[in-house]
């Protein structure tokens, strides 16, 4: 399950990147700024989950 998690959010954080980067077919969220937080940050999250989840960081 945490896989999936992590595969969700890692996509839900690409898919609020696009329209930041001129593919707004799908439209925007938020504009500005805090769109740019919000989908970094949850693109973020997403890659770490993943990297947590295949053992790619190191445990401490």
């Amino acid at each position: 399950m945490a896989k999936l998690t992590a595969w969700v959010v890692t996509i839900l954080g690409v898919l609020l990147l696009l329209p930041l980067i001129g593919v707004d077919q799908l439209g925007t969220v938020t504009d500005g700024i805090l769109g740019w937080l919000i989908a970094i940050g949850v693109l973020v999250i997403g890659l770490t989950k993943l990297a947590r989840n295949y053992k790619l960081m190191k445990k401490r």
